[in-house]
């Protein structure tokens, strides 16, 4: 059973706190939102809300790296969410062992994608065009 105005309430108070609504993301199963917001250079908050009333969160890898496809660069963020949550007076339950959250490091290396596309877009032009000649 989907708990609507509660989503939305939740919806709204993130928005209010900055997250933003992506189309760069994988949609779970029954998740009515996701969004996302930066919290530093390197690293993104993500939420999403599911029909079921149930909220997911985590810090991971901007992105904007291609490190963000490798999953061991996040981390649950409920206490992060739960602030927000009670900033915004809006009632919640936790469930399961939620005060055992690891230190996130982030990798030795970061790596852009957008560079990468552009020189592969750039060298498959050339290709294209001096094969065209011929």
């Amino acid at each position: 059973m989907s708990d609507t105005p509660w989503l939305e309430r939740v919806k709204q108070a993130l928005l209010a706190e900055g997250f933003e609504d992506t189309i760069l993301q994988i949609v779970k199963e029954g998740q009515v939102f996701g969004l996302v917001r930066g919290i530093s250079s390197i690293w993104e908050m993500h939420v999403r809300g599911f029909e079921d009333g149930h909220l997911e969160a985590e810090i991971e890898i901007s992105r904007e790296y291609i490190e963000h496809l490798d999953g061991k660069y996040r981390k649950p963020a409920i206490s992060e969410l739960t602030k927000i949550l009670d900033k915004y007076d809006i009632p919640y339950e936790v469930v399961g062992d939620w005060k055992i959250e690891s230190k996130l490091e982030p990798p030795n290396t970061l790596t852009p994608w957008r560079p990468l596309v552009t020189l592969v877009t750039i060298v498959g032009i050339l290709f294209w065009l001096t094969s065209s000649e011929r």
